[in-house]
């Protein structure tokens, strides 16, 4: 399947899609077979991952992922407000639409990415003629290690959005993306519907290939646009990880309340609140990642390292980095090197 072929795809009314244009009103009564929940005392449909995931290719070599489905919105439908127990990505493809989250319109135009954990009550509405919205619906199994440890760049930055996207933790975020210059974001998506629509053999490997690099590029442009908008506090929060990121080797959360101006205890509970993880955490696990990284990359010894990333006790960085990778400084280092 070609770029073509793909958009003719996309865009060709389905027969749902008819009905529903003719009847607006029409609710599909199949949402009256999944569970109901209660969501701050709102009452909304539970979608299961399992209830929509799709059979396999009739006569097709590629072995579907049983942990990704790709589903092109239907264009007129109603569907009611609903939680998952999968992580959904929204891609405006073309046009428009309105996300409703957590009681809140969100108008989404083309090139944006909405990112919605578990637990977060929302639909999609005004999806009309020229408007198509592709949902990457993810089991959070998707997410291996092996693969979040390509999307992981070695910063807190990565870990703190991943964490929102991954940790078993209260799931109520979601993460929104606006268009910035993101044309390649288009086009890594359109070779990802080619290979789900038209597969190869590889095309397991290909896809999630794909998946890996779009959710990169995401960050990356994150990063370089300051793109991304999920929650209030957001850009304080960001602020003073980066300060964290820069500073870890020496600051204390006295040293970075007094950078900010905050009350050691108010800046440990805003960190807390808003990554999950505590400002003691969050340090350590940026000197652990510095000092892997220099255990892998570099011919300095265990003790320079220690002390390059902040550490003055051997004993206590040993069980931490042990703690963290399962086995000490030495014999990490050991293992990489009969790898190569």
């Amino acid at each position: 399947m070609n770029i073509e072929e793909l958009k003719r795809r996309l865009f060709t009314m389905s027969n749902s899609e008819w009905m529903y244009k003719k009847n607006p009103d029409y609710i599909n009564p199949i949402y009256g077979q999944f569970d109901k929940t209660e969501v701050e005392g709102q009452e909304v449909v539970n979608f299961s991952f399992d209830k929509e995931k799709k059979p396999p290719f009739v006569n097709s070599p590629y072995l579907h992922e049983p942990k990704l489905e790709i589903v092109k919105h239907s264009r007129y439908s109603n569907i009611p407000i609903h939680v998952h127990d999968y992580i959904e990505m929204n891609y405006v493809y073309s046009g428009s639409c309105v996300a409703v989250i957590q009681n809140k319109r969100v108008p989404l135009k083309m090139g944006d990415v909405c990112i919605l954990d578990t637990g977060v009550p929302h639909t999609i509405k005004e999806v009309h003629d020229d408007d198509i919205v592709i949902n990457f619906l993810m089991n959070k199994r998707y997410f291996t290690t092996s693969m979040l440890s390509q999307l992981s760049s070695n910063d807190i930055m990565s870990d703190f959005i991943l964490q929102a996207m991954a940790k078993d933790r209260k799931h109520n975020r979601y993460l929104l993306f606006r268009s910035l210059q993101m044309d390649k974001l288009k086009t890594l998506v359109e070779y990802l519907l080619c290979e789900f629509y038209d597969p190869s053999v590889s095309a397991n490997e290909i896809i999630n290939a794909y998946v890996i690099i779009i959710f990169s590029e995401l960050l990356t442009n994150y990063r370089n646009e300051d793109g991304l908008q999920a929650y209030q506090g957001k850009n304080q929060v960001m602020e003073i990880l980066k300060y964290i990121e820069e500073q870890y080797k020496v600051c204390s959360l006295e040293s970075v309340a007094k950078y900010f101006s905050f009350h050691p205890n108010y800046l440990s509970r805003l960190i807390k609140q808003k990554t999950g993880k505590s400002f003691k955490k969050i340090v350590q696990e940026q000197r652990l990642n510095q000092a892997e990284y220099l255990i892998k990359h570099s011919d300095k010894s265990i003790a320079e390292i220690m002390t390059e990333v902040g550490y003055q006790n051997h004993g206590f960085f040993n069980n931490m980095f042990k703690e963290k990778y399962g086995v000490n400084p030495k014999e990490y280092r050991r293992t990489k090197m009969l790898l190569h």
